[in-house]
């Protein structure tokens, strides 16, 4: 037996914990029971998209390093999605890679810190974040450059302007309930005016930004 034939007693378990069901129950999570705290399925695969909808529950997809299976996840999700006590309707959540700045060659440039520690790390190479380099001097053969961009191909670089482009387009394919902004940058300060930035064309987009 694998750990995914237990996931779903697992997932029922769970939401046992935080339900109504008072003393009838071996085990009480104290805190917990009553609380009726919102479960999530977080998936990069078809299996946890199959899950979240057999359960009723909202699903958020790790589509911001692995979204080979996005599209298909989220059809898979919506189309067999069994309303339940916890949600009537299905609820998507999408990860999003941003890098922002204010020009697009400010952006690629702190983007290379991103492509450079999933490089070692599918080299068998993991370690911190490195600081940004010029792509020249990346020293990254080719092929390996080409699985990191497929691996971070959900994602949006470049300055407002070009990053609201990028988002609309993922949100116009997807059209997820809401979107998770995660972003991979070495200088704190320019980490949090890249998050800057998207919040603002978020809003721009009519979509809530979540916290990071």
């Amino acid at each position: 037996m694998t750990s995914d034939d237990n996931f779903p007693d697992d997932v029922t378990e769970l939401l046992g914990y935080f339900s109504d069901a008072g003393d009838c129950r071996r085990v009480q999570a104290i805190p917990g029971t009553g609380t009726n705290v919102p479960i999530w399925i977080l998936g990069s695969s078809l299996y946890g998209a199959q899950l979240a909808a057999h359960f009723g529950l909202p699903y958020a997809f790790a589509s911001h390093f692995a979204p080979e299976m996005l599209d298909q996840a989220v059809s898979i999700y919506r189309e067999t999605f069994r309303p339940s006590a916890f949600l009537g309707e299905p609820y998507v959540v999408i990860g999003v890679g941003v890098c922002a700045a204010e020009t697009d060659e400010e952006a690629v440039f702190l983007r290379s810190s991103q492509i450079l520690a999933f490089a070692r790390l599918m080299t068998g190479n993991p370690g911190k974040l490195p600081a940004p380099r010029a792509q020249n001097q990346l020293e990254v053969p080719a092929h390996i450059i080409a699985k990191v961009e497929q691996s971070l191909s959900c994602s949006a670089t470049g300055s407002a302007e070009t990053i609201k482009r990028q988002l609309s387009e993922l949100i116009t394919t997807f059209s997820p309930d809401e979107l998770i902004v995660t972003g991979m940058i070495h200088d704190h300060q320019a980490r949090l005016r890249s998050f800057g930035i998207a919040s603002e064309v978020l809003s721009e987009l009519c979509i809530k930004p979540m916290a990071v």
